[in-house]
């Protein structure tokens, strides 16, 4: 006996048969395969409501400027108004922005911002101009 071995080379699988045996599988299934054509599933749909929401979006703007005089701003017009006025322009907003001068007391704003909330308005932005 030799006292060296042959190393043995790297065997490998050959996939090609494989590929074949996958086709005829798949081609077998495809034509034993019944399809039921006439077969159904019930499904309860919900019912559409297309009401028309009451509330229409309506922004309002409430400026305040650096003497502590209000306007009410909407729909491009601007209206002087009393702070305990301003309840009656927010029943029917739903979104309301508060502008006020980069000068002016922080308690006003706040104490402009608190009535609004009171009103019921979630939506509310807060913007200050020089």
């Amino acid at each position: 006996m030799s006292k060296f071995r042959k190393k043995r080379g790297i065997m490998s699988l050959d996939l090609t048969p494989l590929i074949d045996v996958v086709f005829l599988l798949i081609i077998f299934f495809m034509v034993t395969t019944t399809f039921n054509r006439y077969g159904k599933i019930d499904i309860d749909l919900p019912s559409a409501n297309l009401e028309t929401p009451e509330n229409h979006d309506r922004p309002l703007e409430v400026i305040i400027d650096k003497n502590q005089n209000y306007f009410i701003s909407e729909n491009g017009k601007t209206i002087p108004v009393d702070f305990e006025s301003i309840d009656q322009y927010l029943k029917g907003a739903t979104e309301v922005t508060v502008s006020g001068d980069k000068d002016l007391k922080y308690q006003t704003i706040m104490d402009t911002v608190t009535k609004i909330k009171k009103n019921g308005i979630t939506n509310l932005g807060i913007n200050f101009y020089e």
